[in-house]
């Protein structure tokens, strides 16, 4: 038996691009926004790499759960 893969991101409707399909995407974005909005907080006295090392990393880890979850059919 085939186990049903659920995606959380695909096309959207209207324009170009894609987008959180499933709360579960919505829930994703949420977090990758308010991650991104803590970096600044969080390294405001540190060296300005571990700004940018941050921003990259939580940047990277979105863009993995998008690619695994994204719809690609059609």
């Amino acid at each position: 038996m085939k186990a049903v893969r659920s995606y959380w991101f695909g096309r959207k409707r209207l324009g170009i691009g894609y987008g959180p399909r499933t709360w579960q995407g919505w829930v994703t974005v949420l977090v990758y926004g308010v991650l991104m909005a803590s970096v600044p907080k969080v390294t405001a006295t540190g060296h300005p790499a571990f700004y940018v090392g941050g921003m990259v990393g939580i940047t990277l880890a979105f863009l993995a759960v998008f690619l695994w979850k994204l719809d690609t059919s059609k």
